[in-house]
């Protein structure tokens, strides 16, 4: 067990925090004491601790007196945890770990594992970077620590993962960077070391900003002597010798020599085994004297086979052995690396390709990539096969091979980002520990000779990607196309409710409450078929991903005029106001007006009895009910099976709500919210006075709606219905889903606008359910996505979907098209485990499907570290993703292939606002290999982004492109 005050004193601590409140989850900001404690702590003499003791194994504390314990079990001598780190503890924070007293069995078996163990290492790092931390003077405080008892510690926990295929296989990433951050007895120069040594020293003298920079960003053996030079400089003594054991660590990179460990390795390994002959073979292209392209792709191999074969390496002694080993060998290959990089400019492509290929094999080894992807990557360079590809081949595979670091960016963000969230709270500087695991890693070098080809293509094909002039080869994707004007503003720190409508937003990911907005650039692509990314994608919001590194870059251009523009084919150029945009722009704003027009002509406002759900039909949509219900009523006829029994609450009878008196008791409430409709269009539109009477009116109507009590005669109604339909009260879940006659039409979607409330279990709650979502149309997001856009503002009526819950493992979206072409041979599909996630914009599996053959395209694998699942008493529960690569099996795209090609011959065409076909948007999920149906809409392209002239000028000619061809051999100009 870790460090811990008496008991008494324990307790105290835990019941005070429990009576505040404060061992409730922590929220995005941690108390302010507590920063203020973390800063005392790195000050204090003591640090996070009160005084030495001996934890004896019975539990009992004793003062440290030699042999304290032997009377006990015996026990170890170190540092008492202070009151506040105790508090900080009870608070979730897992700071000041002692190793040596570590339960690792226990650990393992926490439900909170993933979360505890990511935390540890990111105080790891926070020690390394920050001078100390919050061990900066506490480091010297005779007796905190004990080396060999923290060491063997330490040791216990990583022979305990060692010794589970689970934690070697699927966990393989957490448990390396155990091996490589937590001290062991083993210390290895890594690029990490280097990397947080520099960036420790950097923040203590900020001279050396400059070397450091070139140190993360373009490293070479002559670094040391550089570093030794600057040294000889500082005046500071104790800070003069830190420098000096950076310039060693950097020598000690460059110089070391595997042979001996790998020696070691194989002495413990079976030696008629295939996998012991694979690495012997490997081993003679890692020694000294071989060149550094041989080290290169040798190093890149071991790392590989290294890693397949973990699990099969004999005790758990031989596997830890295996992890340092492989330690080594990534040092060697970063060392190989910074020789490589200076000869890449002198490459031809297929040798660039070759070194794309070797260098993912040592981001698999690490631990940056899963088997799938390393495969995926493998075959998208076979694509282009022996011969000369054509240049829209090759510009198509290099954008694919550009996802690796999107990849490895999420696999590090599932293990740790919860944990590097939660400590973040506590130490900003905590949210630099993926950064720094990305940038140390085999990706620099893979990230820049991608970057080098897709220039090459990009310059081949006329097109050029930019950010405020800056050419960008493979750090910027596109999303979603459109064309926007607007203000540059960082919105990494801001709530939904802060953004404003004329903003371009820098954003770490897109937010499913995102309200709205003039464009988007995130860092990473997220999930393209989430309910926020179809919305903005039919408003024409252009939508770029870039990498995270290049946000800091667009910091000097935040708050200024910016222009974002996103083309169909994916060319991303974010750039100043200027005049040869302007006219674009100019005509672009007097063709923008889009109104949401409704035909009220269809609405039967007096049709007001409950309906089943196998009652309706898609003529329904815009009648009594929205095309939520009429759709998916539709589809249960044609796939009786897949869609579960539904109730429809018709929009007549929330119009019949209407009819009750107005919060001023003088008309009915339709009368007094088209009368103050009426009020507010004759103010100036964009004024002050517009907005705020706006706001002051919806928040009137979400109000009255939420207050308005469902009368007896409705209630005994829908009891009845819900008995015959579902089944005893209680014994069945609703999702309670928003229906309105605003929402999935021609020429707007409204996706995810309005409340599902999901799994509401007995009628109490399903009556206080539906006056939620009744009300969810008025919510300020809602209210500021669809009310700028309709000429007839009172007509919104929500319908209500009683839908009965499916407690599915696995959910989805699918549309009947290739996102990225509109090729309608492929199906796009976006998956997680659980209920909801692809939707709710979780980072999703995603796939391209091919109608036509066999071919299944991963574009990303599902990377959202919780999953959600119905709670029998009603809602749901999060719980741990498991993190498989594969949620979607081979048998359920067979499902998937066949109901979408059903689809199209019975089901009626769905079309957009010009009468046009369009590919339809589709939520299903997965339970125990059968399919479930939840909706179906149009999938809506918006018109304006789609038939832009500007924006389509920006890409290539496809014909063109297909007719040229590319020199693989050639070297990139």
């Amino acid at each position: 067990m870790p460090g811990r005050p008496s008991i008494p004193r324990v307790l105290a601590a835990v019941l005070l925090h429990i009576a505040l409140g404060l061992c409730s989850p922590a929220t995005a900001d941690a108390d302010p004491d507590y920063r203020a404690w973390i800063t005392s702590m790195k000050a204090a003499e003591r640090g996070p601790f009160s005084r030495i003791r001996w934890f004896c194994k019975d539990g009992t504390l004793l003062p440290p007196e030699p042999f304290a314990c032997k009377d006990h079990g015996g026990g170890n001598q170190h540092a008492e945890w202070s009151e506040q780190t105790v508090a900080l503890h009870g608070a979730g924070y897992r700071i000041a770990t002692f190793y040596a007293d570590l339960d690792s069995a226990a650990l393992l078996e926490s439900p909170s594992i993933r979360d505890d163990l990511a935390q540890m290492l990111v105080e790891q790092f926070l020690i390394r970077v920050d001078d100390g931390w919050i061990l900066r003077r506490a480091r010297f405080y005779r007796g905190a620590f004990q080396a060999e008892g923290e060491w063997d510690g330490a040791r216990r926990l990583l022979l305990t993962l060692a010794a589970s295929n689970d934690w070697l296989t699927g966990r393989f990433l957490p448990s390396r960077t155990v091996a490589e951050l937590v001290p062991h007895g083993k210390e290895t120069p890594t690029a990490h070391r280097i990397r947080q040594l520099a960036l420790s020293l950097s923040e203590r003298d900020p001279g050396f900003m400059t070397l450091r920079n070139k140190i993360h960003s373009m490293p070479t053996q002559g670094d040391a002597e550089l570093v030794r030079a600057y040294a000889a400089k500082v005046s500071d003594p104790r800070l003069a010798e830190e420098f000096k054991l950076l310039a060693g660590e950097i020598d000690r990179m460059h110089d070391s020599d595997p042979g001996t460990a790998l020696a070691d390795l194989m002495a413990k390994l079976p030696a008629s085994a295939e996998f012991t002959k694979r690495l012997r073979g490997l081993a003679p292209g890692l020694v000294s004297g071989s060149t550094p392209a041989v080290r290169f792709a040798a190093s890149a191999a071991f790392l590989r086979e290294l890693r397949d074969v973990l699990s099969i390496a004999g005790t758990p002694e031989a596997r830890l052995q295996a992890l340092d080993v492989s330690l080594v060998i990534e040092a060697e290959h970063f060392a190989a690396a910074t020789s490589v990089r200076a000869q890449v400019e002198g490459m031809s492509r297929r040798q660039r390709l070759d070194l794309l290929g070797q260098t993912a094999d040592a981001l698999y080894g690490v631990g940056l990539l899963s088997r799938r992807q390393l495969d995926a990557l493998h075959a998208s360079i076979g694509h282009m096969g022996a011969g000369n590809p054509d240049l829209d081949l090759y510009r198509r595979e290099l954008r694919y091979l550009s996802l690796a670091a999107d990849w490895a960016a999420q696999h590090l963000n599932f293990h740790f980002a919860t944990g590097m969230e939660k400590l973040a709270e506590l130490e900003p500087l905590a949210l630099m520990f993926n950064q720094d695991q990305l940038r140390g890693s085999p990706l620099l070098l893979y990230s820049t000779v991608v970057d080098s080809l897709v220039r090459d293509g990009n310059r081949l094909a006329g097109v050029r990607t930019q950010l405020f002039g800056k050419e960008i080869g493979a750090g910027v994707r596109a999303v979603n196309p459109g064309l926007a004007q607007g203000i540059l503003r960082d919105g990494r720190k801001l709530r939904a409710e802060q953004f404003r409508s004329d903003g371009i937003y820098l954003l770490p990911e897109t937010t499913a409450e995102l309200t709205p907005v003039a464009g988007i650039i995130t860092a990473g692509e997220g999930n393209a078929l989430s309910h926020v990314q179809i919305l903005a994608r039919s408003l024409g919001i252009p939508n770029a991903a870039v990498d995270e590194s290049l946000l800091d870059a667009l910091m000097p251009q935040v708050d200024k005029p910016a222009v974002l523009a996103v083309s169909p084919g994916g060319t991303v150029a974010l750039m100043a106001e200027n005049a040869t945009i302007a006219p674009v722009l100019r005509k672009q704003k007097e063709s923008a007006a889009q109104f949401i027009n409704l035909d009220l002509t269809r609405l039967d406002l007096k049709f007001r009895e409950l309906v089943d759900l196998s009652r309706l039909h898609s003529a329904d949509s815009g009648r009594i009910v929205g095309p939520k219900a009429a759709h998916l009523g539709e589809l249960k006829r044609h796939f009786p099976a897949e869609v579960t029994e539904g109730i429809a609450i018709p929009f007549g009878i929330f119009r019949q709500l209407l009819e009750r008196p107005s919060p001023d008791g003088t008309t009915p409430m339709f009368e007094w919210m088209a009368g103050n409709y009426r009020r507010i269009g004759k103010l100036p539109a964009g004024g002050e006075q517009h907005a705020a009477e706006t706001e002051k009116l919806r928040n009137a109507i979400h109000e009255w709606i939420s207050g308005a009590r469902l009368d007896e005669e409705f209630r005994n109604a829908l009891r009845k219905r819900l008995e015959q339909r579902f089944g005893a009260d209680g014994s069945y879940g609703v999702f309670v889903r928003s229906d309105t006659n605003v929402e999935d039409l021609p020429d707007f979607t409204g996706a995810g606008l309005n409340l599902t409330l999901p799994n509401v279990v007995g009628l109490e709650n399903i009556c206080t359910a539906i006056q939620q979502v009744w009300a969810s149309p008025f919510s300020a997001r809602a209210f500021a996505w669809r009310q700028s856009r309709m000429t007839q503002p009172e007509h919104v009526y929500p319908a209500i979907l009683l839908l009965k819950a499916a407690d599915v493992e696995k959910s989805g979206v699918l549309v009947t098209a290739d996102l990225d072409t509109g090729d309608r041979d492929w199906l796009s599909v976006a998956i997680n485990e659980g209920v909801g996630g692809a939707v709710d914009n979780q980072a999703a599996e995603s796939l391209r499907i091919s109608l036509r053959s066999d071919e299944v395209r991963l574009m990303s694998q599902a990377s959202a570290p919780f999953r959600r699942r119905l709670d029998p008493s009603g809602g749901v529960v999060s719980l741990p993703a498991s993190g498989t690569e594969y949620v979607l099996r081979d048998q359920e795209i067979d499902d998937l292939r066949r109901f979408s090609e059903t689809l199209g011959r019975k089901f009626p065409a769905i079309v957009d606002a010009s009468g046009q076909a369009t590919p339809a948007d589709v939520e299903f999920g997965f339970a125990v290999g059968k399919l479930h149906l939840f909706q179906v809409r149009p999938f809506l392209e918006n018109p304006a982004a789609a038939g832009s002239e500007y924006l389509r000028s920006l890409d290539p000619d496809a014909a063109k492109m297909r007719q040229a061809t590319v020199d693989l051999g050639g070297i990139p100009k």
